[in-house]
């Protein structure tokens, strides 16, 4: 067997020889505790059970109090590294299950003089460090984030050059997932910080790579898991798992990546890099391209033209992580949030064009919520998505947020097509772009293709429950009623706050013959969004047509009374009054959207207007709505 050194933070261990040093000191340890440590050593930020522990550290003919004799050598090994229980930077305690090494750890051997490094840590050291106040705990976070990166730099150095100069392919990698990035900052309010640079990664990677790269709203779910790799990977349904951490302190920025080859859970490559935060944009391009290369092969990130970065401004930089992370929650106030933190960006550099295409999908969810008059939203939306392109003609969001907005303006809804496509081939795994899409194709008619561009879109991002739920309400659309309950139930499963896919059961139980459950579903819908325009029009017309009139009809004069100040709202107003038995006032409220430019495109996803179908004036009405 060949003789394997590990390095860890300040220790080295040269098992042949069964020495443990700290720099140029030895440390005294005795043989169970070495034992103990090199199967710590050997699965770094993976939890080594008491049992593993058992076997590594005696022969199963030995007769021991073997719970006793690891809690004496864990307390031992504890000692000789300077470490704590109570506030540990080096072992963690799982509790009743075992241990779990908390450092990164490169291994040398005599036959390789590259180092092979293992996982970075995912717990900062801050609990090691004394709370203090004011100046004395900025320097005590300052130094700690220096400790933080010379361990990182210490620790990978060795093997990450050499990773570089003979790097292993993973030609079998036909799916990736980047998890979140940890944040190692001192400043525990920086997750934002990270999650941008693992977005901004996920973007880079998916616009060029030739394979599945999983979304950001799948992979957040895992932000602070104890899942194994192995399993993650089978949960989203991918051959490879990219994982790391992110340190950052004034205008400095460490990160730190791996790659690994998920059904084996094995390491393939990994790299750290450390630069201004100016040069934000070129460290995410060169994280991005090196992952490429591991996986590609000679393939590399020119075609999107992402090595031609440049400087950015760190704090326009961070005003729209700031303004991605509130847009990202969907809510109302964050809405409000992100739209102020986006203008701040472009008030400070008015060239920048991520600030333009943030801007815009604000501006088309407050529309779309209801939280903003609708057409002066959308026309906002436009503008700024327009703006963005003009800086940088290759922002796929911005292609789609244009798309979206043609959708619902009639009649430049079937030019919709165009921005889609070309969202998708400038990143062909923009699931939302594949989402919006597949609304297109349902309304022009191509069913088929709508349900196979949703069901893309879903696989994209297999843990959205957005998508998972607009998957059910297409199965809904197309009177696939088992499909669609399936997906719904999952949707309900994923994000169980989110209203949107109880208010498309209600519908599918009341068609069902389920007045009880359809009530019900309507019910809980709108106890989770009580706002939602769509939410209001599809359950108040399950409650009218389940005898409970007088509730729909309140949401009516909600509807109404929205209307008034400028929300879209007539096609769900149109719904409630069917559900009443309101055929007439029902065709006045479809009247004027077409008379307001609005196209009637979208009713086909409602079996409500199916009452309608038979009637002269509504037939009257699609013709003109296609004009």
């Amino acid at each position: 067997m060949k003789n394997r050194i590990y390095r860890f933070a300040q220790f080295e261990l040269d098992l042949a020889e069964s020495k443990l040093r700290a720099g140029d000191s030895a440390v005294l340890i005795q043989e169970k505790p070495l034992l103990l440590l090199s199967a710590l050593l050997d699965n770094p930020q993976r939890l080594v059970t008491r049992e593993q522990l058992r076997d590594r550290m005696w022969d199963t003919r030995t007769v021991v109090n073997y719970e006793q004799g690891i809690n004496v050598a864990i307390k031992k090994l504890r000692h000789a590294l300077g470490d704590s229980a109570e506030n540990p930077c080096f072992i963690e305690t799982v509790a009743k299950k075992g241990y779990r090494l908390m450092v990164p750890v490169t291994v040398i051997s005599d036959e390789e003089k590259h180092g092979e490094i293992y996982p970075p840590a995912p717990i900062a050291v801050a609990s090691a460090i004394p709370s203090t106040s004011g100046a004395s705990q900025h320097r005590r976070r300052a130094l700690l984030y220096s400790i933080v990166v010379a361990t990182m730099v210490c620790a990978l150095g060795v093997g990450l050059y050499a990773s570089q100069t003979t790097p292993r392919h993973a030609s079998q990698i036909r799916s990736l997932a980047v998890l979140p990035l940890q944040n190692l900052s001192p400043d525990s309010g920086q997750d934002y910080f990270a999650d941008g640079i693992t977005e901004e990664v996920i973007t880079n990677l998916a616009q060029t790579l030739p394979l599945r790269v999983i979304s950001r709203s799948s992979v957040m779910r895992y932000r602070r898991t104890e899942e194994p790799v192995a399993q993650i990977a089978r949960e989203l349904g991918v051959d490879a798992i990219v994982e790391g951490a992110v340190a950052r302190s004034g205008d400095r920025v460490s990160i730190t990546v791996q790659l690994i080859a998920a059904a084996e859970d094995r390491h393939l490559w990994a790299q750290t890099y450390e630069r201004n935060l100016a040069d934000i944009l070129a460290i995410e391009a060169d994280v991005s391209q090196a992952i490429a290369g591991q996986i590609g092969g000679t393939l590399g990130l020119k075609q999107a033209g992402l090595t031609e970065t440049h400087p950015v401004d760190p704090r326009v930089y961070e005003l729209c992580l700031i303004g991605r992370f509130h847009w990202n929650k969907h809510a109302g106030p964050d809405m409000g949030k992100a739209e102020d933190y986006y203008q701040q960006a472009i008030a400070r550099d008015p060239d920048y064009a991520p600030a333009y295409a943030g801007l815009a999908n604000v501006y088309v969810g407050l529309a779309l919520h209801g939280l903003a008059p609708f057409r002066p939203s959308m026309d906002k939306a436009v503008v700024a998505a327009r703006r963005a392109l003009e800086l940088d003609e290759g922002l796929a969001e911005a292609h789609a947020t244009l798309g979206l907005v043609a959708l619902h303006t009639n009649p430049q809804w079937m030019r919709s097509e165009s921005e889609f496509r070309r969202a998708i081939e400038l990143d062909r795994n923009n699931s939302i772009a594949h989402d919006w899409l597949a609304y297109y194709l349902f309304f022009a008619d191509r069913r088929n293709e709508a349900l196979a561009e949703i069901a893309l879109a879903r696989q994209l991002d297999p843990l959205s429950a957005g998508a998972n739920s607009d998957e059910g309400h297409f199965l809904y659309a197309a009177h696939h009623f088992d499909e669609a309950r399936a997906k719904l139930r999952r949707a309900i499963e994923l994000a169980p706050e989110f209203g949107q896919p109880h208010a498309t059961l209600a519908l599918i139980e009341l068609e069902s013959g389920h007045r009880t459950e359809a009530f019900k579903e309507a019910r809980t819908a709108l106890k989770l969004d009580p706002t939602s325009p769509r939410i209001m029009g599809e359950t108040g017309y399950v409650l009218a047509s389940t005898e409970h009139a007088a509730e729909s009809r309140e949401l009516l004069a909600a509807m109404q009374d929205a209307a008034r100040r400028g929300a879209f709202t007539p096609v769900f107003s149109a719904m409630i009054e069917i559900g009443l038995g309101q055929r007439d006032q029902a065709l006045e409220s479809l009247t004027r959207m077409v008379e307001s430019g609005d196209g009637l495109e979208g009713l086909v996803q409602w079996h409500a207007f199916d009452e309608l179908s038979a009637d002269s004036r509504f037939k009257k009405l699609l013709a003109k709505s296609q004009l």
